[in-house]
């Protein structure tokens, strides 16, 4: 059977692109997986090109129909001076009428779905470290809407990447104009890794005879 995975960032440069592009191309090894990249967009600036550097805006902007008709969901957002960027926070707390949505005999348009999250730290201006605060931000959403969240699983290449860490995918360096965006092997690796993960998990949910039970209705 066919499921749903949205691979959503949010980038004023390519890195992060590049990632989601990686982790999708790992979440499409599994059968019956039908992956799409989707872009945040700037709820402050909107589309404005003079901002943002070519290839990302590339991706559609995601709407609220498109997480709800995803089984899977993995953002990725930059942190900045330890926190998650707030562009990328601003579009979490936009999906709080979802956790009241009637789905059911319950509440909860997201529920049963599986969550992930990827991040990029360092580089002056922004800040350094905070890579495993800013992918357990994105973990306490996801638990707040009743979804499963899934990481990074342990790989020998954890061993050499530069912030490897099993709550999700870290792209560690700058992320600027003046410093060309480029993931290492081992950063590829391990988006890689994450993405293949994340569907093997959905399809295993997705494909279970177990109904997800809706919970009381208050």
């Amino acid at each position: 059977m066919t499921f749903k995975v949205a691979v959503i960032y949010f980038s004023l440069h390519g890195r992060l692109v590049t990632t989601a592009n990686v982790i999708a191309e790992g979440a499409r090894k599994v059968p019956g997986a039908e992956v799409t990249v989707y872009r945040i967009q700037d709820p402050i600036r909107g589309d404005d090109h003079a901002l943002f550097d070519d290839g990302v805006l590339d991706a559609a902007p995601v709407t609220q129909q498109d997480i709800r008709e995803a089984d899977a969901v993995i953002f990725g957002a930059p942190g900045r001076q330890g926190g998650m960027c707030g562009e990328m926070r601003m579009f979490l707390d936009s999906l709080a009428p979802l956790q009241v949505e009637r789905k059911g005999g319950g509440f909860g348009a997201l529920k049963g779905k599986v969550g992930s999250a990827f991040t990029s730290v360092g580089g002056h201006g922004r800040g350094y470290g905070g890579h495993e605060a800013i992918l357990q931000g994105f973990h306490c959403c996801f638990l707040q809407h009743g979804m499963a969240v899934v990481g990074n699983p342990p790989t020998p290449v954890m061993e050499e990447a530069t912030m490897a860490t099993p709550f999700g995918v870290v792209m560690a360096g700058k992320e600027t104009a003046k410093f060309p965006p480029a993931l290492n092997e081992h950063e590829v690796k391990l988006a890689y890794s994450m993405g293949e993960w994340t569907a093997q998990v959905t399809k295993l949910l997705h494909d279970s005879d177990l109904p997800i039970e809706p919970g009381l209705a208050l």
